[in-house]
């Protein structure tokens, strides 16, 4: 009899041993596949089209990751607590359209009317936060009503211009073409601001409290985290990562008009789901989001080089989604198994 028992008691150790090194093996799995894929895609890519691996194109690369990448930084902080943003590619367009006529129909310096640019999108990511924490309105909502809302303030600003403003003053292009030792000024902008994201997400009580709310919002809570400050403030930092965008954006063009902005929202959250940052939140980083936005450039970049038309990509960037929210998803549960 005592046999038995011991038996059974091994048996349910060595099961229990398997388990852990199963659920191991899946979250490993889950942290760096996002790597592999990225290298795979990047040989791929270049091995399959010969203007792939020219410098023209991975500057252009980098040029393109840079917008949407400095995007997802801010949804990277509002995703990691559970919200979401649909109003940051309303933002870019209100940004620019705000920088840019400041400039150009009341010969503002560049400096101030960038300045001013920034704080429209802190106002309106303190909106965000305030009616989602204060009022208790679903994000989804919330940023669905100030993406219209907000659109429309841009394009009423830009009404005064005839529904244009020109960006071509030297500071823009230069922040749009400039290199420091050859190196593109606004690849520079993206990787500094990832690379403060990441200090702030990982080495501050900020960051530690990001993710526990994330994880577990009422027991945040009952440990003492503000949780309302922190999730308002991640709203902030958002409207400012997308304000900085704007101006990007603005900068590169030359010009805003009534439909920049459009569907930006989309890729930034896609660069982030691809990076394999939870939708639940409480699980990912800026560095993941990084690389989603490498692999979400990468295959657009890919079919434009090949001249898929762009009605196809788009449908391509909504596939990526729901893929990349499958995966986790299924990695996640068969993890907690």
């Amino acid at each position: 009899m005592a046999k038995r028992v011991n038996s059974a008691v091994t048996f349910t150790k060595q099961s229990k041993s398997r388990n852990k090194n199963s659920r191991s093996l899946l979250v490993y799995l889950s942290d760096f596949s996002t790597v592999l894929v990225a290298l795979v895609l990047f040989v791929f890519f270049g091995l399959t089209s010969t203007y792939f691996f020219s410098t023209a194109n991975l500057v252009n690369i980098l040029k393109q990751m840079s917008v949407v990448g400095v995007l997802g930084v801010g949804m990277t902080m509002v995703i990691l607590i559970g919200g979401i943003d649909l109003s940051v590619g309303s933002v870019v367009l209100l940004s620019g359209a705000i920088t840019g006529t400041l400039v150009y129909n009341y010969s503002f310096s560049p400096w101030l009317a960038t300045t001013i640019g920034l704080f429209a999108g802190i106002i309106v990511g303190l909106i965000n936060g305030l009616f989602v924490e204060k009022f208790g309105i679903s994000p989804v909502i919330v940023t669905l009503g100030t993406m219209i809302a907000v659109r429309g303030l841009g394009q009423a600003i830009l009404w005064i211009n005839n529904s244009w403003v020109w960006v071509t003053n030297p500071f823009f292009i230069t922040i749009a073409e400039g290199r420091i030792l050859g190196f593109p000024i606004f690849a520079g902008i993206m990787i500094g601001l990832y690379i403060l994201a990441f200090i702030l997400l990982k080495q501050t009580p900020f960051g530690r409290y990001i993710y526990a709310i994330g994880g577990n919002q009422w027991a945040a809570h009952l440990s003492g985290v503000p949780v309302q400050r922190v999730k308002i403030l991640a709203y902030v930092l958002c409207g400012l990562a997308a304000s900085i965008a704007g101006i990007m954006t603005a900068s590169r063009i030359g010009v805003v008009g009534p439909s920049v902005g459009n569907g930006m929202e989309f890729d930034a959250i896609t660069a982030v789901v691809l990076g394999g940052t939870s939708l639940s939140g409480g699980i990912g980083g800026v560095e993941r989001t990084f690389l989603g936005t490498a692999i979400l450039v990468m295959v657009l970049n890919y079919m434009t080089i090949r001249g898929i038309p762009g009605i196809w990509q788009a449908a391509v960037t909504g596939f990526l989604i729901l893929i990349a929210v499958l995966i986790d998803r299924l990695i996640r549960r068969r993890a907690e198994v």
